[in-house]
């Protein structure tokens, strides 16, 4: 079969899907009819869960759960399904190796986490993705800059170059120019002006920090974006999003702008739609409780290999529109902060998002946690949590390696590191990104 056949027809049914969902929110239906929608749609996940995935079978024996539920408030009886439960039980997850394919969290902080992935769930993940931006006025092939990702990310040797000639030609088809948002550095920031300013994108889309640094580096130097000016949105994702954030980057870009909520292994949950504190759920594919707490358990709706039933994902919400802890949107997602590590470097003391110096040390073999302590601002401490005994001096000279690899300046004795057997935890009894 003919791949640009194949590849045209699966745009096209994307593109199909799409107008579909749009049209059943431009509907606007009433809080009854959606929730009547999410109890059929998850009786029916829930009857697939108990004939085809043997996890689900037992957990519903272990826990005496229903076989159907009459209203969502029944979830309530469901145990959490936590990060802890799915790694400990990844064999009876993964059926005993019969299933490979997953989505992997790294994350801030924890072990990493697999979850099954099955066929055309990229389809899916999709059009949520762009009802959200629609919301926004962006259509999907718009000319787009993405702050976001890191070459290390796609592994070593062949197999990462090629790895990463297939991102670039992927983002070369939907019209992505794709910067460094791991770096915070003065020139990378010049360099992302510079691009931004050149492409003059309809929707920037990038972690909080990064749009926010972007944004007061470009004020403080009183830099020009030029014209004409196409920017309908800048898209806030993966960090939580302060008053002061979206101020300073709605003044600089003048855009509104629209937060985007999700993970890698539910894709997006939620997104900005009337204003930026509107952040909607995108309810025909995800069930959101919240405790009083704002603690949020989310339930996937959407065909999946493993759906997601009350998932604990980890995240704290402020809702805006929740009745008997049902949310149908949020003002604010609490559970994701931004933050900034500092080494040295031959220029001083050098910024780094903090998800970078993670990222690399969780692809080193046996890491599955990091915490830091910040000694001075040219001098970190690094807390690494392992699986088995590190060597740290090849833990220290692998960071090194691949933090020059965009930090040429660096200078390797500003950054220490201690293993450690248990790590430190928040007052919630989460893992701490930061510690004294």
């Amino acid at each position: 079969m003919d791949r640009s056949w194949l590849g045209q027809a699966v745009l096209r049914a994307r593109h199909e899907a799409l107008a579909r969902k749009v049209a059943r929110y431009d509907d606007d239906p009433d809080r009854a009819s959606i929730e009547r929608h999410q109890v059929r749609r998850f009786n029916e996940v829930w009857a697939y869960c108990l004939a085809q995935v043997p996890f689900y079978r037992s957990w519903r024996r272990e826990h005496g759960l229903p076989e159907r539920v009459s209203g969502l408030a029944e979830l309530r009886g469901f145990p959490p399904l936590t990060k802890e439960i799915l790694i400990a039980r990844q064999d009876e997850i993964f059926q005993h190796g019969r299933i490979r394919d997953a989505y992997t969290t790294g994350g801030s902080t924890g072990q990493p986490t697999r979850y099954p992935r099955g066929a055309g769930e990229a389809d899916r993940r999709w059009v949520d993705a762009y009802l959200g931006r629609h919301w926004a006025g962006v259509r999907p092939t718009d000319p787009s800059v993405l702050l976001w990702g890191h070459s290390h990310l796609f592994g070593t040797g062949l197999s990462g170059r090629l790895a990463q000639t297939k991102r670039r030609l992927a983002d070369l088809v939907v019209n992505v120019t794709r910067l460094n948002a791991y770096d915070l550095s003065e020139p990378s920031l010049r360099g992302h002006y510079l691009a931004v300013r050149r492409r003059d994108p309809v929707v920037l889309t990038g972690y909080t920090s990064a749009a926010f640094k972007l944004a007061r580096y470009i004020e403080r130097n009183q830099l020009d974006l030029g014209e004409p000016r196409r920017l309908r949105a800048v898209v806030l994702c993966a960090e939580t999003a302060s008053d002061a954030d979206i101020a300073l980057v709605e003044r600089v870009f003048n855009a509104p702008a629209a937060i985007e909520y999700g993970s890698a292994e539910t894709g997006v949950v939620a997104m900005s739609q009337r204003s930026t504190r509107d952040i909607r759920v995108i309810w025909d594919s995800f069930i959101c409780l919240t405790d009083g707490d704002g603690e949020l358990d989310v339930t996937t709706l959407a065909d999946r290999l493993f759906p997601l039933v009350h998932y604990a994902i980890g995240d704290r919400v402020e809702p805006s529109d929740v009745v008997d802890g049902n949310a149908l949107a949020f003002r604010a997602v609490l559970g994701r902060q931004q933050d900034i590590v500092q080494v040295g470097s031959t220029r001083g003391p050098l910024d780094l998002s903090a998800i970078l110096p993670v990222h690399i040390l969780k692809s080193y073999p046996g890491i599955v946690g990091v915490q830091f302590r910040q000694v001075r601002p040219d001098a970190l401490h690094v807390h690494v949590e392992a699986d088995r005994q590190l060597d740290l001096a090849d833990v220290g000279a692998y960071f090194v390696r691949e933090l020059r690899k965009d930090h040429p300046e660096l200078i390797a004795d500003s950054i220490s590191f201690a293993q450690i057997s248990e790590p430190a935890r928040t007052r919630a009894g989460k893992h701490a990104l930061f510690v004294n």
